[in-house]
């Protein structure tokens, strides 16, 4: 019989892995009942701080999650999950610069990071202050008017808008910065960009 690890875990006893079983079940409020009453005694148990602080986030109790957040880099500070939390929180929030900061860290933790490619529609549009189309209107390209320019381009930000498929946004950045610096690598990623639109 094949059993998760998790379950075996949390079979065991080993409560961190019973309140990611609650988390994985969208069950946030006994997850975050369950870390709290034991993270008094054990405060230094990671994992348990890590399910604690994403049922937070998971139940829209957002000021209390990031306090956990930044609790877990206090003791991990290249922690994967804690700075790609942040980042949605910040960007959610508003603060562009602060979230591409965190997920750029974590690009440079884990260049191959899958975590980054995420969808922005579940934010509110009251929210959001760089997207409020779908995913299949950023490919059509329809609507440009509801999309509005990042208060900073970078190519950093450019390569992680392109991460996450809003590759119109990524196109501009990248336009935008060739017309002060002809740098190879910009041509080539828009060239990339333009080869596959051309494809689909």
């Amino acid at each position: 019989m094949n059993i998760n690890l998790t379950s075996e875990l949390s079979q065991q006893g080993y409560w961190p892995a019973r309140a990611k079983e609650f988390l994985e079940n969208k069950q946030y409020s006994k997850a975050v009942k369950l870390c709290t009453e034991n993270l008094k005694n054990e405060p230094d148990i990671l994992s348990g701080r890590i399910v604690l602080a994403m049922a937070l986030y998971h139940s829209d109790q957002i000021e209390e999650a990031e306090e956990q957040f930044y609790r877990i880099l206090q003791s991990d500070p290249d922690n994967i999950a804690a700075l790609k939390y942040l980042g949605d929180l910040k960007f959610k929030a508003g603060d562009e610069h602060t979230a591409f900061s965190y997920y750029n860290r974590v690009l440079r933790l884990d260049k191959l990071s899958t975590g980054l490619q995420c969808s922005l529609n579940g934010f509110s549009t009251n929210e959001t202050k760089v997207l409020t189309l779908r995913r299949e209107s950023e490919k059509s390209e329809k609507n440009p008017e509801r999309l509005r320019k990042l208060p900073f381009q970078t190519e950093t930000a450019g390569d992680l808008l392109l991460l996450q498929g809003h590759t119109r946004m990524a196109r501009e950045i990248y336009q935008d910065l060739l017309k002060v610096n002809k740098s190879p690598k910009l041509i080539e990623k828009l060239e990339k960009i333009n080869s596959n639109k051309n494809d689909e």
